[in-house]
C-alpha cells in the first residue's frame, strides 16, 4: 500500500493542472484562516450574534478564556503562513489538518448547519495537502527512504509558474486576503468587496487560462 500511495502521490506532482490546483488551495486556506486567526490573536470578537444564539454563545466563551482565545488565533495565523512556502507546507498540512478536524467536530457538535459539510470540504482539501507532501511525511510512519531523488525532483521545474502566473496568483491572493479580512471587521470604503471579488474572479479566469497553456506546452514537450 506504501509503495502504491507512494506512486498516486509522485504522478499527482507531475500533473499540470494538479501542481496549480494545490497551489490555489493554499492559497484558499492561507487567505481565510489569516484573518481570522489574526481576529482571535489580538483577542476581538470572532462573531455578534449574541447570547441568544448557541453558536454565539459558543464564541463568547471561548473569548472569555483570553490567552487560550488568542491562542487558537496564533496556531491558524501560523498555519496559513507555513503552507504558503514549499519547505514548511508539510508542517503546515498537518497543524492545517488538525486545525479543521478541531473546526468540523465544533460545527457538528454545536449545530453550524451546513458549515459542517464545508468544515468536511476543508479537511479533505488539507488530506490532499498531506498526500502531497506524502514524500516528507512519510518518514513519520516508514524508513526514510526519500520519496524523490534530486534528479527525479529536478524534473518537477517544468511544472513552475511563469512570471505572470506569479503576478497572477500574487494578486488573487491578497485580493482574498484583503477581502476575508473585511468579513472580520477590516473597515475599507464601500464597495470595496465587490471590486476585491471582482478582482479575484478576473485573477481565477485568467489563471485557468495561462494553466490551460502551460498544461497544452507540457503535453507537446513529451510527444
Amino acid at each position: 500500500m506504501e509503495k502504491t500511495l507512494n506512486s498516486f502521490s509522485e504522478s499527482a506532482r507531475k500533473n499540470s493542472w494538479l501542481y496549480r490546483g494545490t497551489i490555489g488551495l493554499r492559497f484558499l486556506l492561507s487567505m481565510g484562516f489569516i484573518p481570522t486567526g489574526l481576529v482571535k490573536l489580538f483577542g476581538l470578537p470572532f462573531s455578534n450574534l449574541g447570547s441568544s444564539n448557541p453558536v454565539g454563545v459558543f464564541f463568547d466563551m471561548l473569548l472569555s478564556t483570553g490567552v487560550y482565545w488568542q491562542f487558537l488565533g496564533g496556531i491558524q495565523v501560523l498555519a496559513g503562513i507555513l503552507v504558503m512556502f514549499n519547505r514548511t507546507l508539510a508542517l503546515g498540512s498537518i497543524l492545517f489538518t488538525g486545525i479543521m478536524l478541531n473546526i468540523l467536530f465544533i460545527t457538528i457538535g454545536i449545530g453550524f448547519g451546513n458549515t459542517a459539510y464545508l468544515a468536511l470540504m476543508m479537511v479533505l482539501g488539507c488530506l490532499w495537502l498531506c498526500f502531497w507532501e506524502w514524500g516528507k511525511l512519510r518518514v513519520l510512519f516508514f524508513d526514510p527512504v526519500p520519496f524523490l531523488s534530486q534528479k527525479e525532483d529536478s524534473g518537477s521545474k517544468s511544472l513552475e509558474l511563469s512570471v505572470v502566473e506569479k503576478i497572477v496568483y500574487g494578486t488573487g491572493y491578497a485580493s482574498g486576503l484583503i477581502f476575508f479580512g473585511m468579513t472580520r471587521g477590516l473597515k475599507l470604503p464601500l464597495g470595496t468587496e465587490i471590486f476585491l471579488v471582482g478582482v479575484g474572479l478576473v485573477c481565477l479566469i485568467v489563471a485557468f487560462i495561462l494553466g490551460f497553456k502551460a498544461s497544452t506546452r507540457l503535453a507537446e514537450t513529451k510527444l
